[in-house]
């Protein structure tokens, strides 16, 4: 956990390239140091490799914007039709808010050693950067694919009943 770079530092760094867009790359240099005529090529697909990228918009864009978008116009019309219910909502909102992210650590604390992130096939999955087209992002222990799904749905019900025991008791 110490050596987790914090965002500020994250967003400083330059993106680093994937295994084989280096791969291509080094390719591509021999092919233009064997071949003159071959620069264009290169050009060609050098520009190709980096289109690939996502874009700046795509990656600062929330997955999740038009479910925000529907909460502030819901926000809205709740503060135009009854604004004394305003600091009612919100005090409920981080209520189960904060349940979840108490499930979350009540489920880190009951299963300390069956993590979902410990059946991950890489040691440091943090460290793994870009995705390659059609492979899972981050590959799972082979044989333990059930154990993982196992792991994640666990979580996922203990964070699930932390938020309606919270819910439920307001």
């Amino acid at each position: 956990m110490a050596d987790t770079p914090k965002p500020a530092e994250q967003a400083s760094e330059p993106r680093q390239h994937t295994e084989l867009e280096l791969r291509l790359g080094e390719l591509l240099e021999r092919l233009a140091a064997k071949t003159p005529e071959a620069t264009p090529l290169a050009d060609t697909l050098t520009s190709t490799v980096s289109s690939v990228a996502p874009s700046l918009l795509s990656r600062l864009t929330p997955r999740l914007l038009p479910c925000l978008l529907l909460v502030v116009g819901l926000a809205a019309a709740l503060a135009v039709i009854s604004p004394q219910q305003l600091p009612v909502a919100l005090y409920k909102l981080s209520l189960v808010t904060l349940a979840g992210y108490l499930g979350y650590w009540l489920d880190r604390w009951a299963f300390p050693y069956a993590r979902p992130d410990s059946f991950l096939a890489a040691a440091d999955w943090r460290a793994e950067r870009g995705a390659v087209q059609g492979q899972a992002n981050h590959a799972v222990v082979p044989g333990c694919e059930q154990i993982y799904a196992a792991a994640q749905i666990r979580r996922a019900l203990i964070i699930l009943g932390a938020m309606l025991a919270m819910g439920l008791g307001l």
